[in-house]
């Protein structure tokens, strides 16, 4: 597979494309001005930014035959899972994103965006709880067709500096397909009504559009 191509099918092509033609035109002058020092420093960050950007293809073949099923919306670390009276939600789980951790967010659930807030903040440490109140988010409302309501919230952490939201207020979406990305390190939250039934434990490694995170207990 040449280069071009290898860019082509690994990138999130969307959230990179200035920085990764920046660093193509560097180190193709430092290749031909013979400055080896920079283009490994480049091909460095290059191979980085390749890694970091990655737009991993992830199926969970359970939610086509149950609808109940709600789905990680990002790779990571479980660190929180509390309670909590937040209007309709009633459990918080937490998944902490390192640098190494792929930051594309997955959708949880299939259904409508209700409602979309971003509040701008603080860049905090994304592993902390107080993190979800005082750092830069995005809060994505979801409601599913039997009328489930859950919230993805996307946070900013200490590095991370820009939240990417690609779906709209009023749209349709499908469970495990990508709605955002968080770049360099952060949180996201899922938010959850009193009937939900977790699969997931503290410390727990998940994996964003593959691991089933819990279902909704319906009567």
């Amino acid at each position: 597979m040449g280069l071009i191509e290898l860019v082509r099918t690994n990138l999130l092509w969307s959230e990179a494309p200035y920085l990764v033609v920046i660093l193509l035109v560097l180190m193709f002058v430092g290749w031909r001005l013979r400055w080896r020092v920079l283009t490994c420093l480049v091909f460095g960050l290059f191979c980085f930014c390749l890694f970091f950007f990655r737009n991993p293809a992830r199926v969970c073949p359970q939610v086509v035959c149950d609808d109940a099923i709600i789905v990680c919306p990002a790779d990571g670390k479980v660190v929180a899972i509390d309670r909590l009276q937040q209007g309709e939600f009633a459990q918080r789980v937490a998944i902490f994103l390192s640098l190494f951790d792929a930051h594309v967010n997955w959708l949880p659930v299939s259904g409508t965006i209700e409602q979309i807030v971003y509040t701008p903040g603080t860049f905090g440490f994304a592993h902390r709880a107080k993190s979800s109140i005082y750092n830069e988010r995005n809060e994505v409302v979801i409601q599913t067709l039997a009328g489930d309501m859950v919230m993805v919230r996307q946070i900013a952490g200490a590095i991370a500096r820009r939240i990417a939201c690609w779906v709209n207020e009023g749209q349709h979406v499908v469970v495990g397909r990508k709605f955002g990305m968080i770049k360099f390190g952060s949180r996201v939250e899922l938010l959850l009504p009193e009937d939900t039934e977790l699969s997931v434990t503290i410390g727990q490694r998940v994996y964003g559009g593959q691991t089933i995170l819990g279902r909704f207990v319906r009567g």
